[in-house]
């Protein structure tokens, strides 16, 4: 999911409006969340090469997808998965019960499992905040260190994967992304170095044998492993059913080949359950299901998703170790802000339901009508979602929005879906019902309204619900419902573009849907906004190009990158000049004096030990090549480039043999085997190399242009709820700023004498600077373009603090303007604008800003 572009600003605003500490949540979530962060901090200390390489590719490397967009891990999914990795991996807590005497606040009312064979987690995620990246990231994750680590450590991983939907429609969701291996092509999950480990397959319910893969997941829904039954006096109360499926019946039917499939298979088993609230009774048929599984093949873990993880009566279930809840969400622009519309409408005394609640559905509809209004430009159709009580209702309402408005709603534009008491679809409605799942949010779909009996249940994604109508009486009690009903509605229409805009999804209801409403607001503890039906208008401030406006275009060459990683370092690697490394000298024995002496950036040999006591550990030698292969790999995964492990390992013996110990040692020898063994000898050696490595990994090469140069008014149009400024030399309608200084900087821009154009530098036009931090190449966003009155071109840069990584930034748009100048007929500059020095300056003129030095 693309991110905003100030990435260091963005980061700091998040962890000042995270509220999430300040809610109310499971048992071990506020001890968790803390140990999480200061592990973070320290630098993921305890983890395998395999694990922390990972975690540097997904959350401190830049990532572009395949159309050329950015992508970036939202904070919560990075958090979900570094607490399951601290947890399972780093602190090794695999048991229910350990967990909860380790990180439990309070023991008060929580009841101890019954069942505690395998370790069990649960990953609490509001609706539509990215449940199924963690997924990916939790599956990538485990099978990467079960195929590369040392026999020793890989055998507690899976390489079997069997991830369980709840019903045919989550089913059918989960497929659009793991069918084929979908999302691990996708989304940036395979660091370079890991790719030649990836031997994967994704196996779907009904497919058969496949070629055999190192790793493999099955995915089905749960109902392929068991029949539901009649029903039972215990069942539980009808309402609930109706939110969370019948309990399942305590009658197997069979286990079909799915589980034969995966006790063939070598290694440990990870169970994911999607939608796990279903799992809350302990002796249900689907917890039985996993514990004979559990007795075949011998599981790693479960771990469950679920937005709404509690028990009949409230509780979140206490193995909850991560929570990212619904207001959070809300405000970090995750999932869609509920709106309240706020009206005096009285329902009209008849059993018909189109005319009771007509003043409703009247209301709905022109809400609808202002969306599809206003997403026009931005080529989006807003989808009209209502809710009734019974199949009879919900036929005739739909007869009378394809009679009341026939060009809007006729035929096959409104889609009645009947589901029964346990919240399935009808089997009759269940083929149209997938297609919708699949197809509802594409240009080609012909839907504009749908109409449910019951709130559409978990798996339906539809992102582009603007309007939700709710006219049934609910009388639920248990805290389960609420984010399950309203959830359908807050997914993203805009998830895959990065741009700033508020989305929301306004929700329309009679007195007693309302009261629902209500109930979320309480358990959520947050309240939602309104807006007064009829007079509130919408708007949505769409950003475009203006055709009358093309004097002020302004075109960016295209350039080939400067800077590209080498697949290959081994002529550096032979030319390491390894007696002029600059480093401590090693202590060959305890209390000799290398060991008195020691110092290494500002640690003695104790101190170090202590640091890094649980972040190098490596696996008892018996000789001294263990010793230095097992040091080769490691330094050849910090530069990411596992191919360099044979060039190296002459290099690391050359290394330990005349320069570690101040003098030439006999490396057979058990003394030297055992200093080159510690962990001390381990960081030096690591951090040594890696350090000389890195520069060396990046090439510089002569850019080349691409072809001509892109204009900005080929951006398509995008929704903005930032700051704007109305300029009149730029091509845009509205200059898009992500701040206020931006605006500020916007209207200096446009009136000094001596700029012909200029605009801020949309996200979704895509242009960016290649720059490297020392290890990773990076990707830079520039702020402003302009001309001026000479046809000058400049790139200009405002920053309101200054840090390491914009000195980076500022070398590399140096470097490009110099590239795009000797390329074009145009010349190019860059030039930084410090907001403290420009508010004091007050300039007029563009030439007024030469005090702060253009390159």
């Amino acid at each position: 999911m693309a991110r905003p572009k100030k990435k260091a600003d963005s980061a700091l605003q998040r962890d000042l409006l995270d509220i999430t500490p300040h809610l109310r949540t499971a048992p071990c979530v506020p001890a968790l969340r803390e140990a999480v962060m200061a592990w973070r901090a320290g630098g993921y200390k305890g983890t395998t090469e395999t694990t922390r390489l990972l975690l540097n590719h997904w959350f401190n490397t830049d990532h572009k997808l395949r159309n050329g967009r950015r992508f970036e891990y939202h904070s919560s999914q990075r958090q979900a998965i570094e607490t399951l990795i601290f947890v399972w991996e780093f602190e090794k807590v695999r048991t229910r019960k350990g967990l909860l005497e380790r990180y439990a606040q309070s023991l008060k009312d929580v009841r101890l499992p019954p069942y505690d064979d395998f370790a069990r987690y649960c990953i609490k995620m509001a609706t539509g905040s990215g449940k199924t990246k963690v997924m990916s990231l939790a599956v990538v994750w485990q099978f990467m260190n079960a195929v590369r680590e040392s026999e020793e450590t890989a055998r507690d991983y899976a390489k079997t994967f069997l991830l369980i939907a709840p019903n045919v429609i989550v089913l059918e969701r989960l497929k659009a992304d793991f069918a084929g291996g979908r999302i691990f092509r996708a989304d940036p999950l395979i660091a370079k170095p890991l790719e030649i480990f990836w031997d994967f397959d994704c196996v779907m319910r009904g497919e058969g044998e496949k070629a055999h893969a190192e790793g493999t997941l099955f995915l089905t829904n749960i109902q392929q492993f068991y029949e539901r039954g009649s029903a039972k006096k215990d069942e539980e109360p009808e309402i609930m059913t109706e939110m969370l499926g019948s309990k399942p019946p305590t009658q197997k039917l069979e286990i079909t080949d799915f589980g034969d499939r995966i006790a063939l298979r070598e290694g440990h088993l990870l169970v994911i359950n999607d939608e796990a609230h279903h799992t809350h009774d302990e002796d249900n048929e689907w917890n039985k299901v996993v514990r004979d599984l559990h007795s075949k093949t011998s599981l790693t873990a479960q771990v469950d998703f679920s937005a709404t993880p509690r028990f009949q009566k409230g509780a979140i279930f206490p193995w909850t170790i991560y929570d990212y809840p619904l207001k959070q969400a809300i405000m970090d622009g995750i999932v869609k802000r509920p709106m309240k519309g706020v009206a005096k409408i009285h329902e009209a005394k008849s059993d018909v339901a189109s005319v009771r609640y007509k003043a409703y559905l009247a209301a709905g509809v022109e809400r609808w009508r202002e969306y599809l209004k206003q997403l026009e430009p931005l080529k989006k159709r807003p989808i009209l979602f209502i809710m009734l009580n019974d199949t009879d209702e919900a036929d005739d309402v739909g007869d009378w929005l394809r009679t009341k408005y026939p060009s809007e709603f006729a035929g096959d534009k409104t889609l009645i879906i009947h589901t029964d008491k346990s919240g399935e679809v009808s089997k009759k409605d269940l083929e149209a019902a997938r297609d919708v799942a699949r197809r509802v949010d594409e240009d080609q779909s012909p839907v504009n309204a749908i109409v449910s009996v019951l709130m559409l249940r978990e798996g339906w994604d539809v992102q582009n619900v603007t309007v939700v109508v709710g006219l049934r009486p609910y009388k639920a009690k248990a805290n389960i419902l609420p984010e399950q009903t309203i959830g359908r509605g807050l997914r993203l229409m805009f998830r895959d573009v990065p741009v700033g805009y508020k989305e929301r999804v306004d929700i329309i209801g009679n007195g007693k849907f309302l009261e629902f409403v209500e109930d979320l607001e309480k358990i959520e503890e947050v309240e939602l906004e309104t807006f007064e039906l009829g007079k509130d208008k919408l708007q949505i401030l769409t950003i475009m190009p203006m055709a009358e406006r093309a004097e002020f275009d302004i075109g960016l060459p295209s350039l080939t990158p400067s800077l590209i990683r080498k697949k290959s370092l081994a002529e550096e690697i032979a030319a390491l000049e390894v007696m002029a490394f600059e480093c401590p000298v090693l202590p060959l024995e305890a209390g000799d004096q290398a060991e008195k002496t020691f110092k290494y950036e500002g640690y003695d040999i104790i101190t170090l030990q202590k640091e890094i006591e649980r972040e190098y550990v490596m696996p008892e030698p018996q000789t001294a090549q263990e010793v230095i292969g097992y040091y080769a790999r490691r330094i050849a995964q910090e530069v990411k480039l596992p191919s360099q492990f044979a060039a190296l390992a002459p290099k690391v013996t050359e290394f330990f043999e005349h320069k570690a110990f101040g003098r030439t040692v006999e490396l057979d020898d058990h003394a030297t085997i055992k200093a080159m063994s510690s962990n001390v000898a381990h960081y030096i050696c690591v951090q040594t190399f890696k350090k000389i490595l890195l520069g060396k990994a990046i090439a510089e090469q002569q850019p080349q242009l691409l072809g001509p140069e892109r204009l900005l008014s080929a951006t398509q149009p995008f929704p903005w709820s930032r700051p704007i400024y109305e300029a009149r030399k730029c091509v845009f309608n509205l200059v898009a700023c992500d701040n206020e200084f931006e605006k500020g900087f916007a209207k200096f821009l446009d009136g000094a004498e001596d700029i012909k154009a200029f605009s801020k530098i949309p996200e979704v036009f895509g242009f960016t600077i290649d720059y490297t931090d020392g290890g990773n190449l990076r990707w830079y966003y520039p702020d402003f373009v302009a001309v001026d009155s000479e046809g000058g071109r400049w790139l200009l840069e405002t920053k309101g603090q200054e840090t390491e990584e914009v000195k980076h930034k500022d070398r590399a748009a140096t470097l490009w303007c110099e590239n795009a100048s000797a390329l074009t007929d145009k010349p190019w500059r860059y030039l930084k604008v410090p907001q403290k020095e420009f508010e004091k300056l007050q300039p007029e003129l563009l030439a007024d800003l030469a005090v702060f030095k253009a390159n």
